[in-house]
């Protein structure tokens, strides 16, 4: 999916300010680029702000108690010590640290940031996050990342701390640099990587207290964004969630589910077409013997039950008892019964008993009993006796309706 990547300097002003921009796709490469007012910048669904290191101050404190709410609260009373500026117009983003009980923080001006969100969102690119371009590059083991375009530039010191350089010279290194290293004290880098902004240009002759090597160019275009880099919209200019947010990340556990639901559905249309062929067959084989039985002119709807209907028939007209007379039945279910039936009828195949027993339980046990007899049960009209409990019991043989 491409992502377009707007950069905005100390020169931003409002809308009508051009600002450079790259739209990159998955790899980083950059399709389009340019410099022009928002309005003017091609829209596309994922928006990323990056913000120049000399609008935004990083500097860590000890965390203050407290939960998110109140974190958010106090932050712009404490940068108000290093900025100089009115609370109100500090917008202040916690960071966490390597060492315990402590935070960076990073701070912009509030109504900055606000004039960012409302412009871009007018031009139809919202931001789904706003990052500082001193997080950006990468930081070699236990080293420091400096980036200078020949007058100025940013170094980043940590995973969460950096900070805007002052010019400098070839032979002068920057002043925040060398206050950097001073304040450092035992926990120097090992050494500084110098990028260079454009192309490269050989080392500065700075004295400084560890090596200085050279790294590879800076451009802000297609520099990786590492997805641990801090969002500065937090707080108040936190983005609202879209539904497919994160959805790319959960593409692979999507097609592994997507492809084990469409085996699901196969393996059970299949094992549906074989049994719906199983039961045509078994269906033909029942009314090919139903019509060699009864003769090929025999009305056919249900060969099981007219067969069975049949075969009592035959067996009554032959003066011969059948399991589904009342007697039979009846001698089925005795057993089982005891003397809990009130009243019985017999019908059609079906004997119908009123049964009165001392616990509502007793009637599953009952019809436990009469099913292992060889009997179906169909149970209606329960209801409480208060001595008791009464229902109805439907008996036939199995295969019977």
């Amino acid at each position: 999916m491409n992502t377009l990547r707007i950069y905005f300097s100390a020169q931003w002003r409002d809308s009508a300010s051009p600002c450079p921009w790259a739209l990159c796709d998955e790899s980083g490469s950059v399709l389009q680029q340019g410099l022009s007012p928002l309005s003017a910048i091609p829209a596309t669904r994922d928006c990323i702000g990056i913000v120049s290191a000399d609008r935004v101050l990083i500097f860590t404190t000890a965390k203050p108690p407290g939960n998110k709410r109140r974190l958010q609260a106090a932050l712009p009373f404490i940068a108000e010590e290093h900025t100089l500026t009115d609370p109100e117009d500090i917008h202040a983003v916690p960071l966490t640290c390597a060492e315990p009980g402590t935070i960076a923080v990073s701070v912009m001006t509030r109504s900055w940031l606000k004039q960012i969100v409302t412009a871009t969102t007018a031009a139809g690119l919202p931001l789904r996050r706003l990052i500082a371009e001193t997080l950006m590059p990468v930081l070699p083991v236990d080293s420091w990342t400096l980036i200078r375009d020949g007058q100025s530039g940013f170094l980043r010191t940590s995973l969460t701390t950096g900070l805007a350089l002052d010019s400098g010279t070839q032979e002068t290194p920057p002043l925040a640099l060398m206050l950097s290293l001073t304040a450092a004290g035992i926990n120097l880098p090992r050494q500084i990587e110098l990028r260079c902004v454009g192309p490269e240009t050989s080392l500065p002759s700075w004295s400084l207290p560890v090596p200085l090597v050279s790294g590879a160019p800076w451009d802000w275009q297609c520099a990786p964004i590492s997805d641990a880099t801090p969002n500065l919209l937090w707080g108040d200019f936190t983005p609202p969630t879209r539904l497919f947010d994160g959805l790319s990340r959960l593409r692979p556990a999507l097609f592994i589910l997507l492809a084990a639901l469409a085996i699901e559905i196969i393996g059970t249309h299949i094992e549906w077409f074989m049994l719906a062929h199983e039961k045509r067959a078994l269906t033909q084989n029942m009314e090919h013997i139903f019509r060699s039985t009864f003769g090929d002119d025999s009305t056919l709807v249900d060969a099981p039950l007219q067969m069975q209907r049949n075969r009592a028939a035959l067996r009554h007209a032959a003066g011969v008892t059948d399991n589904a007379d009342f007697l039979s039945m009846l001698d089925m279910a005795t057993p089982s019964l005891g003397a809990a039936v009130s009243s019985l009828n017999y019908e059609s195949g079906r004997l119908e008993l009123d049964i009165r027993l001392d616990k509502a339980a007793d009637f599953d046990k009952l019809e436990k009993n009469l099913r292992n007899s060889g009997l179906t049960v169909r149970t209606s009209d329960r209801h409480d006796l208060g001595n008791g409990t009464q229902a109805k019991l439907t008996l036939s043989l199995e295969g019977i309706r």
